[in-house]
């Protein structure tokens, strides 16, 4: 009697329920995480690979450690962001993320630490209410007035960003940072966050939410002549 209680049960509209919803999420899994959406991988480049059309490059940020410098993860994508403007396809930084007190400052740990790879200070211009990657995404449109611009960030993060940039409409190009030299537990961690967050994306293209906004401010196509060489 109890082996056929069970195997009634384990045949039963639970079982079909759990199946079902096992399919989903798996389905779910690799659509959000491998194809999310592909028309944004379309617009992902290798450094080598990036038009020279000297745009200006967005880097988004990440932690800050306690001593007011790049984590591992930032510095990765300054690096990143940095070989291409050596290269000449960027003509300069907007750094942009989370400034929320006076003791984490992640656009100012990224100028401090871009000024000491030699960029010139008035290639950089600090976008301090970059809370989310929706924020410096919309800022970099409305405050700073980009159309063009290369996106540099985790790779993890990256798809995450041009959808959101192309939903506002900005024209894009993104540039990878890898993140294959972090041990795989961290990495585990990355792409579990990118997981959640890749669906408040969506809810953020359907339900734009609040952005602090205010008057347009300068950047270097304002006052700069390009074509002369900055030394």
């Amino acid at each position: 009697m109890r082996l056929s209680a069970l195997t009634s049960l384990a045949g039963g509209p639970w079982h079909r329920l759990w199946i079902a919803l096992a399919l989903l999420l798996t389905g779910d899994l690799l659509w959000t995480l491998g194809r999310f959406p592909s028309h944004s991988t379309r617009r992902i480049h290798s450094e080598a690979n990036l038009p020279s059309e000297g745009m200006p490059v967005l880097v988004l940020g990440a932690g800050v450690l306690p001593g007011r410098e790049p984590t591992q993860v930032l510095q990765g994508r300054l690096q990143t962001a940095l070989r291409l403007y050596q290269s000449g396809r960027v003509r300069w930084f907007l750094v942009s993320g989370d400034n929320r007190s006076p003791y984490y400052n992640e656009p100012q740990a990224m100028r401090k630490w871009l000024l000491r790879q030699g960029v010139p200070p008035n290639r950089i211009v600090a976008d301090f209410a970059g809370r989310r990657t929706y924020d410096s995404l919309r800022r970099a449109q409305v405050i700073f007035g980009l159309r063009r611009v290369v996106i540099v960030t985790s790779d993890f993060h990256l798809p995450r960003a041009i959808f959101i940039a192309q939903h506002l409409g900005l024209e894009t190009w993104g540039v990878p940072a890898p993140t294959e030299a972090h041990p795989f537990f961290r990495r585990l961690t990355f792409w579990t966050r990118e997981y959640v967050a890749r669906h408040l994306a969506l809810l953020d293209a359907w339900f734009p939410p609040s952005t602090l906004l205010g008057p347009r401010e300068p950047t270097p196509e304002d006052w700069m002549d390009f074509n002369q060489v900055v030394p």
